[in-house]
């Protein structure tokens, strides 16, 4: 069984790690941080801590029973109205108090926007951002929950890490009668097909209109309350 529980600072770097591993044989990754080109590290690292600082998002990490290590993560966007009295006093919705950063991640987190690596393809990388902003401004309501990244890494896939980080924000949003919204990869889709989410629309790129090459596709997907919790989770 793995451990759920809140990432700290000290967790950072395990957590760009995942984020390298999960994503860098896409054509996504391949095309925005060139292999032996560039190092998207600080990027990532910057954009994590960030997320750490944000009071509205819930940065979850999922350890391994034996060693302790951290094997996958998640982000989770609750909004203000998760908060409801109505929920379940075991379902806990209330923030989560913003984990002690040191004032040097403080500073880093500030600099996100600097840390693009040398090398990358920053114009794809702004257009990824837009289109999936343009998805969220169509389809997302007041009061839907955002599961705003899942990630395991490749050699720990199969033997349910997603199950404890999917359920976290499943049964919050449940409690309060919440949709769930995401954007889903490819490799994704099934999983979240399976677990109750259905189709939107869609979002393409084609890297050669940005100097690469191929093309990757996301799935706007939304999640109505009560679905997939009975299901057992391997991925």
């Amino acid at each position: 069984m793995y451990t759920i529980r809140p990432a700290t600072e000290h967790d950072v770097p395990s957590l760009t790690q995942i984020i390298i591993q999960a994503f860098a044989r896409t054509p996504f990754w391949e095309n925005l941080f060139p292999e032996g080109t560039t190092d998207p590290r600080p990027l990532k690292t910057a954009r994590t801590l960030s997320k750490l600082l944000d009071p509205t998002t819930h940065v979850l990490v999922a350890e391994h029973p034996s060693t302790g290590r951290i094997v996958g993560y998640a982000r989770w966007t609750l909004p203000s109205s998760s908060t409801s009295t109505s929920c379940s006093s075991t379902v806990p919705t209330t923030h989560p108090r913003i984990p002690a950063i040191s004032e040097e991640a403080q500073r880093m987190a500030s600099r996100s926007s600097e840390l693009f690596p040398s090398g990358g393809n920053r114009a794809a990388y702004d257009s990824f951002y837009e289109g999936l902003e343009r998805g969220k401004k169509r389809y997302l309501s007041e009061g839907d929950f955002v599961l705003e990244l899942l990630a395991t890494l490749p050699e720990e896939q199969g033997k349910g890490v997603a199950s404890g980080l999917l359920r976290w924000g499943l049964e919050r949003a449940d409690a309060v009668n919440a949709r769930v919204y995401l954007e889903a990869t490819e490799e994704g889709y099934p999983i979240y097909r399976k677990y109750g989410w259905r189709d939107l629309g869609e979002f393409r790129m084609d890297f050669e209109e940005f100097g690469g090459w191929g093309v990757q596709r996301w799935v706007f997907m939304m999640r109505d309350p009560g679905y997939g919790l009975d299901q057992d989770i391997k991925n």
